[in-house]
């Protein structure tokens, strides 16, 4: 009987993920008390680069001076014009998929961002959206961190159906963001399902790359990935199973895309342990990151590749592109 009830599960579990997705129904980001968000734009002067630096442990690398770094733009070494060792007080979002799927399966995981929260600096700020077929602020940003971790722990994952647009929500969060000063990153905790991927991806990478904010990506598919042992003589089971395997593949991507795009990182955490893990590690990069600026020698308006190495170094995080602006604009 239970094989037969988690057999029905897989079944539901696709219409969940693949065109009736749970929502949050609630405000958008967009009608919240906030002030209409400006649309993502360049600096024309110089070209931000947000870097993180750690050492085989994972740890952060402290100390570094400008001389430490280097930068290439489309290959080419480029002159480092401003340098910031930068602690200034984080910026953060937690940005989580809501929805009855997440109250099955995936809720308690989640709100071990609780101790994100907590590793904190008392001066850093912490917001909390949840998203759907839109995003919709559950706790506006603010250095309140007793208030958040609160929230986080009432978040509702159970409130209607509709689509999980992942691409339009991270998006607005992210037009949102470029109105808040110092650095920024958002926290995306979600399993990467998109209903509505962008129809022309180079733009809509180019939207995400201009508008310099991290995303630090922590996968929840791994509760979703194991499923129950294969029934023998059941085709509808085996379909359902190679649908399910198909739509995670494409969502683990879309995942890691945002991440290195943005010089972020993805994580795929399996159990409580590993969320502790990951969670302790996000609170030090989002807390700690070199800021180096360059001012672009080209003026074509298209996308052109970044590289940053620095000295003392077994892995140097940053964004991975950024969008050169047009000659028509200087």
């Amino acid at each position: 009987m239970i094989d037969v009830l988690l057999g029905g599960f897989v079944r539901r579990a696709l219409l969940f993920f693949l065109g009736m997705s749970v929502c949050f129904a609630a405000s958008s980001i967009c009608s919240a008390q906030e002030p209409p968000a400006p649309t993502i734009r360049v600096d024309v002067s110089r070209v931000n680069v947000g870097v993180t630096v750690t050492d085989a442990n994972g740890k952060f690398v402290g100390n570094l001076e400008q001389s430490d770094f280097q930068v290439f733009d489309n290959g080419v070494k480029q002159p480092i014009a401003g340098f910031l060792a930068n602690d200034d007080p984080a910026q953060v979002v937690l940005m989580i998929e809501c929805g009855p799927s997440l109250r099955l399966f995936g809720s308690e995981n989640i709100k071990k961002a609780d101790a994100l929260i907590a590793r904190l600096a008392p001066q850093d700020k912490v917001a909390i959206v949840c998203y759907s077929s839109a995003p919709s602020i559950q706790f506006p940003l603010s250095d309140n961190l007793a208030a958040s971790r609160l929230a986080l722990r009432n978040v509702n994952f159970n409130a209607g159906f509709a689509d999980l647009n992942l691409s339009k929500s991270l998006l607005q969060v992210l037009d949102w963001l470029h109105s808040v000063p110092g650095k920024k990153t958002v926290v995306l905790i979600s399993s990467g399902i998109d209903s509505s991927p962008p129809k022309i991806p180079e733009e809509y990478k180019s939207a995400i790359i201009a508008s310099e904010v991290r995303v630090l990506a922590v996968s929840t598919s791994f509760s979703f990935k194991k499923l129950p042992p294969k029934r023998k003589h059941d085709l509808d089971d085996r379909d359902n199973r190679a649908e399910l395997k198909s739509a995670f593949v494409d969502a683990d991507a879309a995942l890691k895309n945002f991440a290195s795009s943005t010089g972020g990182r993805i994580y795929f955490p399996k159990d409580a342990k590993d969320y502790d893990k990951v969670y302790a590690e996000i609170a030090q990069i989002v807390r700690h990151e070199y800021n180096l600026a360059f001012a672009p020698q080209t003026f074509d308006g298209k996308l052109h590749t970044l590289t940053v190495t620095a000295k003392h170094a077994a892995r140097v995080d940053h964004r991975q592109a950024y969008l050169a602006p047009a000659a028509s604009t200087n």
